[in-house]
């Protein structure tokens, strides 16, 4: 599962292959790899996409690193996992954008709230594995992507099978009380990565993790407010404290809640 984010793969992409350049994307895909036509289907959805995603948590605001700029993404050949850089470009397999199974749009909100105030991306800083709320970023930018995609009418692959924005709280639920259930539950509203999520046994977790993270996140925003959440995840190294500062709460007795919520649904 390697990325195409190295020095020579995007040098060979800006070289040699097809650019496509919109408003708010500038897109690199290989040459030959798939249709000039689809290729521009892609770049003017995901243009589209961030605009709406703009639209939906307002702003721009002085801490975005990224707004109102064009992103760039690079679109690589063979399987790795999506991922962003310190840099801010955004890496996709092409076969997954070719057959819409892309997650461009959670991929685009990473960097769309990359905050001035600093970011946990791993290759600058690699003792923020350790401390990063990685609920919270990922959960974050998928909850984001399912809700935008919901309110909007939007293309959004369901990578973690979660059943959308609507669907999400129950299905966190069901897979809440499967065996691995509790042992992913401590990760939600703790500091530090899933090691799990980045070896062999990815898939065996990433959907329990991902939707939960996601539906805790969607809890937080919805009983507390969007300003109010995504001030906290701009505060960066202070997020969980943000949190409760804010909600008058601990972040554990905010998790009782959540888990009290979705029961009920």
């Amino acid at each position: 599962m390697l990325s195409c984010s190295n020095d020579e793969t995007i040098n060979t992409l800006r070289t040699e292959g097809i650019v496509i350049n919109r408003e708010r994307v500038i897109a690199y895909f290989p040459k030959n790899s798939i249709p000039e036509n689809r290729m521009n289907e892609i770049v003017d959805t995901i243009n589209l996409g961030i605009t709406l995603a703009d639209r939906y948590i307002g702003g721009p605001y002085d801490w975005q690193v990224f707004k109102n700029k064009q992103l760039a993404y690079y679109f690589c050949e063979g399987n790795f996992m999506s991922t962003t850089s310190k840099e801010g470009d955004i890496f996709i397999p092409v076969w997954r954008a070719q057959s819409n199974q892309s997650p461009w749009l959670h991929e685009t909100m990473h960097i769309l709230l990359r905050s001035s105030n600093g970011n946990w991306n791993p290759k600058s800083r690699p003792m923020n594995l350790f401390k990063m709320p990685m609920w919270l970023t990922e959960g974050m930018a998928e909850f984001l992507a399912m809700k935008i995609s919901y309110e909007y009418h939007i293309p959004k692959f369901d990578i973690f099978e979660s059943g959308g924005y609507t669907k999400v709280d129950s299905v966190s639920n069901i897979l809440l009380k499967q065996e691995k259930g509790s042992h992913i539950l401590k990760y939600i509203g703790k500091p530090g990565i899933m090691i799990k999520l980045f070896t062999k046994k990815r898939w065996s977790v990433a959907p329990t993790f991902y939707n939960c993270s996601s539906s805790f996140t969607k809890y937080l925003v919805e009983t507390y407010g969007l300003d109010k959440i995504l001030y906290a995840y701009s505060n960066y190294k202070h997020e969980i404290e943000t949190i409760e500062g804010l909600t008058g709460k601990t972040i554990n007795e905010l998790k009782e809640e959540w888990l009290a919520r979705i029961k009920q649904i």
